[in-house]
């Protein structure tokens, strides 16, 4: 088998369609001529999971979808076939949609800054005065901010909201307390859904709150979300991996300097996004990109070009006119910034503010941001890598920013 693929052929799997399941078709595949069979991601996910990308446990394959055993029968069958097997891995964050169900988030809820898992995620402590905001509360339950939550109840030792359960801080609870009482005490505060887009205080996917960051720029945190891992590639249950979402990561460089070291320089592929004309990291230690720029080139061989003088007439009739494209990608990416990303905005300035030994008042955080909304629509690339790249910023900086506090966010 070679250590390069000649092809892959992705198996979605899930509780429905498991290793065993996968195991089954590689006769067809290998007739077919695959390379190398390529799974979606197989450590345990949150219950019921068709995707697997909300892994809520990284030390073990999901027993939904065969576990450990099935995955050793699996690999066995492709390597005698002379195939190679290739797994989806998701290294930047972790499923939290319901506590219970990941430990490592369980205990930071219970113990807050204390937990030995508290440095595993991305949180802005300070930001939060000390506690996880958790968006869960609907609108009918707290009409007024800060309000005391309808449908909060304590059920079986835990914090009760509809069909949510939270940990107890220890001794946080006694008898006759009521639950909004007890809710006080705890190390998170459940928030309206709708103050996650300007408050959220821990890092998460894109806008998602259900998948929370984890540091594995943190040698520890690495070491501890890679031990199933790293047991892959030492008893040689697995090839390749491809790596979800790099972009996510504080340091991607170096987080697949330590992924080659793992694996012993096994064949990794990244899904990066690349803008046209911009070319992939050369001293990233990844055999290249999942591809979505040549996708981009197979889809306008598929489309026929034929169909746009009417398509685009279509469109322009129906939304009252077409900007210029330029136009329409900043103003897309300004949005996005003002609305669903906002709390990473104000994190980053939250951070300038930091570097620069000032005090984030309104009257200095909001022109900065502004700064930052728009440094981000006017950005050329999907990703910065500074101080590599410096030539994007001066790029996005050239533009009519207009707003106060450009200088102090150039100084930084």
């Amino acid at each position: 088998m070679s250590r390069v693929p000649s092809s892959t052929y992705r198996l979605q799997v899930r509780e429905s369609f498991d290793l065993d399941a996968a195991r089954e078709l590689l006769a067809y595949l290998d007739e077919l001529g695959v390379g190398w069979v390529y799974l979606s991601p197989i450590l345990e996910a949150h219950p019921g999971s068709d995707h697997g990308y909300d892994v809520v446990d990284p030390t073990r394959v999901d027993p939904a979808r065969g576990g450990a055993e099935a995955l050793a029968r699996l690999s066995a069958e492709a390597h005698r076939r002379g195939m190679g097997v290739l797994v989806d891995i998701v290294p930047n964050h972790v499923g939290v949609e319901s506590p219970a169900t990941n430990g490592w988030w369980w205990d930071v809820l219970k113990h807050g800054r204390d937990s030995r898992f508290a440095r595993f995620f991305d949180v802005d402590w300070a930001a939060g005065r000390g506690r996880i905001l958790l968006p869960v509360v609907g609108d009918d339950d707290q009409p007024d901010a800060g309000g005391p939550i309808a449908n909060l109840r304590l059920v079986d030792g835990l914090l009760g909201y509809h069909d949510h359960r939270f940990p107890l801080a220890p001794g946080t609870a006694g008898d006759g307390d009521d639950a909004q009482a007890v809710h006080e005490r705890q190390h998170y505060r459940l928030v309206s859904w709708r103050a996650a887009d300007d408050e959220l205080d821990y890092r998460r996917f894109f806008a998602v709150n259900s998948l929370a960051g984890v540091r594995v720029e943190d040698r520890d945190v690495f070491e501890a979300s890679h031990v199933e891992i790293a047991r892959w590639f030492r008893e040689r249950l697995v090839d390749g991996l491809r790596v979800d979402h790099p972009d996510g990561l504080r340091h991607p460089a170096a987080y697949l300097d330590d992924l080659a070291d793992l694996t012993g320089s096994a064949w990794v592929v990244v899904e990066k996004i690349l803008e046209p004309g911009e070319d992939l990291p050369a001293r990233w230690s990844t055999s290249g990109t999942t591809g979505y720029e040549v996708l981009a080139m197979v889809d306008r061989v598929l489309v026929d070009p034929a169909g746009a003088s009417a398509l685009g007439a279509l469109d322009e009739r129906l939304r009252g006119g077409v900007p210029p494209w330029p136009e329409l990608v900043r103003a897309s990416k300004r949005h996005v910034a003002d609305t669903i990303l906002h709390a990473e905005v104000r994190r980053i300035a939250r951070e300038i503010a930091v570097e620069l030994d000032v005090v984030p008042d309104r009257a200095w955080r909001r022109p900065v941001e502004e700064v930052l909304v728009e440094l981000l629509a006017a950005f050329p690339v999907y990703r910065s890598y500074l101080p590599e790249g410096r030539e994007h910023l001066r790029q996005a900086a050239g533009g009519d920013v207009g707003a106060e506090g450009f200088d102090q966010l150039l100084a930084v």
